[in-house]
C-alpha cells in the first residue's frame, strides 16, 4: 500500500474522530456558536452588499468604473483653466493611478536616468489635449505629432498604449497640475 501524506492523515484521523464523537453532548454549545457565525456572517455580507450597491448621493466618479453617461462628465472631463484650482480628490486619484499603472518606472517626477521623460513641469511645457493624446493614443501620436516623434527620437522606447480611459487621464493631469504647483512654491 503506497505511503500517505501526513496531511491526509490527519484529515482522515480528524474525520473519524468527528464521526464517532458526532453526537457528544458536549460539542453542542460549538455546533451553535458555529452555526451562529454562518449565520451572522451572511447578515454581513448581505449588509455590505446593500451599501456598496446602494444610490448614494455623494458618489463621486472616482470610487469605481466611469460611466462616460454621469451627469457631470461634460465638467469632470473638461480641461481645467490655468487659475482653476486643484480639484484635490481627483488629484489624489491621479497620484494612486499614476503609481499603480506603473508610470513613474519610465516618467520619473524630476530628471534622471529614465526611459522616457520627466513628468514634473509637464502642465507648464505642454497642453492638457497633447497629454491626453500621448497617454490614450500614444502610437498615433508619434506618426501625427512633431514633439512625440522627437521625444521618441530622444528616449527610443514607443510608449506602450496603456488602455488608459478619459477620467483617469483627467485625474492624473490633476495629480500633475497638483504637483507642478508645489514645485513652485
Amino acid at each position: 500500500m503506497g505511503r500517505a501524506f501526513p496531511a491526509r492523515q490527519r484529515m482522515a484521523t480528524l474525520q473519524t474522530h468527528l464521526a464517532v464523537h458526532e453526537n457528544t453532548p458536549a460539542l453542542e454549545p460549538f455546533r451553535r456558536a458555529w452555526g451562529s457565525l454562518r449565520i451572522l456572517t451572511c447578515f454581513v455580507l448581505v449588509g455590505f452588499a446593500l451599501v456598496g450597491c446602494g444610490d448614494r448621493e455623494d458618489w463621486s466618479p472616482l470610487d469605481g468604473p466611469w460611466d462616460p453617461d454621469h451627469p457631470r462628465a461634460e465638467a469632470i472631463l473638461a480641461e481645467p483653466d490655468l487659475g482653476d484650482p486643484i480639484d484635490e480628490e481627483m488629484a489624489e486619484a491621479g497620484e494612486r493611478w499614476y503609481r499603480v499603472r506603473g508610470c513613474l518606472a519610465c516618467h520619473p517626477m524630476e530628471g534622471g536616468p529614465a526611459t522616457g521623460p520627466a513628468m514634473g513641469g509637464i502642465t507648464e511645457r505642454r497642453e492638457y489635449d497633447w497629454f491626453k493624446g500621448m497617454v490614450m493614443r500614444p502610437d498615433s501620436m508619434v506618426r501625427e505629432d512633431p514633439v512625440a516623434r522627437e521625444l521618441m527620437e530622444v528616449y527610443r522606447y514607443p510608449m506602450p498604449n496603456q488602455g488608459v480611459d478619459e477620467l483617469r487621464v483627467r485625474a492624473m493631469w490633476e495629480y500633475l497640475r497638483w504637483y507642478d504647483q508645489e514645485r513652485r512654491r
